[in-house]
């Protein structure tokens, strides 16, 4: 792992790592952050990589995601389609990459002739996690109550969207709980996958996982500092109000204004109690299963537009998982963080282990688990001075 990919990533976990209530986002801010940072810069993608045929006018910083989108869509690595060595990715020695390329043309025809151009068909549509699509139904896919001449049976009603919030309020501990948190410390683990030399066929059994440590001080309002231990790096993090700043071995800044409204919103201890305001628009769309448990899920659109499903439990009324979507050119690419190990600490109770996952989980996916929690203890203001920054 190379220095400028260590720095990054330290950046991003530190932007997020907050220990917030029970629906902090581990990794889609930061991710989404990333992204709208360089789409200020961000070129076409004929404009930065070579051999860009089907795919013109696409923002380059979206190639790696529809890359990963293809692949899973077919169940298939990189080389299925690639010559997947450093510098050789452009080459078009395999036949499977002309393929893609009609395939390609032909979703995007079907779209823009019955949806707008909107990728509502994708290459998952047909494909399923097959290279074969699957034409011919199977035998006694059939078997289902003919709703033609049956009575369709009438579906349990739903709660509202502020029953649903207002259960999960309760579950936390209460908004007279939350409200006595005034300062929190953290120790926790971050686990993540290292895939060394990815374009080998070996490379699924050289994956192996990289554990950073971390610790947290929050105090409200708009307090904040982290420390990480990445590898051989630590990264210290801070809030002051107004003021953020970020200190490495090598490097000392200021954070930019838009970072430290990040790091506002995240190190707010009370947000889980405004959920239904991070919505422009909310419904609950359902009574699923998540295993064994009931939950009723949400849709929402949130402030920066993006489709979002949250999953209570039921019974519970605790948030288990949360959706979140990023809108490609060739569809929707999710974002899954599960909430698990829930544990009552000071009146609150939290999620112990936080598991992000993506379609391209051998790189992004990440475990977090806390291990120390303390609620309202004092920490001393020296924690969240901001240092003399060189200039």
């Amino acid at each position: 792992m190379t220095r400028g990919w260590v720095n990054y990533f330290v950046l991003c976990v530190a932007i997020i790592l907050l220990v917030g209530i029970a629906i902090t986002k581990p990794w889609t801010d930061a991710k989404a952050n990333a992204l709208a940072q360089s789409q200020q810069e961000d070129k076409a993608v004929e404009a930065v990589n070579k051999n860009i045929q089907v795919l013109k006018g696409m923002p380059s910083s979206q190639l790696l995601p529809v890359m990963h989108f293809m692949r899973t869509s077919l169940g298939v690595r990189c080389d299925y389609c690639h010559v997947a060595e450093n510098g050789k990715y452009w080459m078009d020695d395999k036949p499977a990459k002309a393929t893609a390329r009609r395939m390609l043309q032909m979703v995007a025809e079907i779209n823009k002739a019955n949806f707008g151009g909107q990728p509502v068909v994708t290459c998952n549509t047909c494909h399923r996690g097959s290279t074969q699509p699957v034409p011919v139904p199977a035998i006694g896919q059939g078997s289902f109550v003919d709703t033609t001449r049956a009575e369709e049976a009438a579906p349990a009603p739903l709660p509202s969207v502020d029953e649903v919030l207002e259960h999960y309020i309760k579950a936390l501990g209460g908004r007279e709980a939350v409200d006595k948190i005034k300062t929190r410390t953290t120790t926790a683990t971050i686990l993540r996958p290292k895939l060394v030399n990815s374009g080998t066929p070996k490379a699924a059994m050289l994956n192996r996982g990289e554990t950073w440590t971390f610790e947290t001080f929050l105090k409200t309002p708009d307090k904040y500092a982290i420390i990480i231990h990445a590898l051989d790096q630590t990264t210290v993090q801070g809030l002051n109000g107004d003021a953020g700043w970020s200190k490495t071995g090598t490097e000392q800044r200021l954070l930019s204004a838009n970072e430290v409204t990040r790091l506002k919103r995240q190190a707010d201890l009370y947000k889980d109690l405004k959920l239904r305001e991070q919505y422009s628009k909310m419904r609950v769309i359902g009574l699923e299963k998540l295993g064994e448990r009931e939950v009723f899920v949400l849709e929402g659109q949130n402030l920066s537009n993006k489709t979002e499903k949250l999953f209570f439990e039921v019974k519970s009324g605790l948030l288990l998982r949360r959706i979140s979507y990023t809108s490609l050119w060739l569809g929707q690419d999710p974002e899954q963080t599960d909430y698990e190990d829930y544990r009552e600490v000071g009146g609150v109770w939290l999620p112990f282990v936080l598991r992000t996952s993506y379609l391209d989980d051998n790189h992004y996916g990440t475990t977090r688990t806390l291990t120390a929690v303390k609620q309202n203890v004092p920490i001393d203001e020296s924690r969240f001075e901001v240092p003399a920054i060189p200039k």
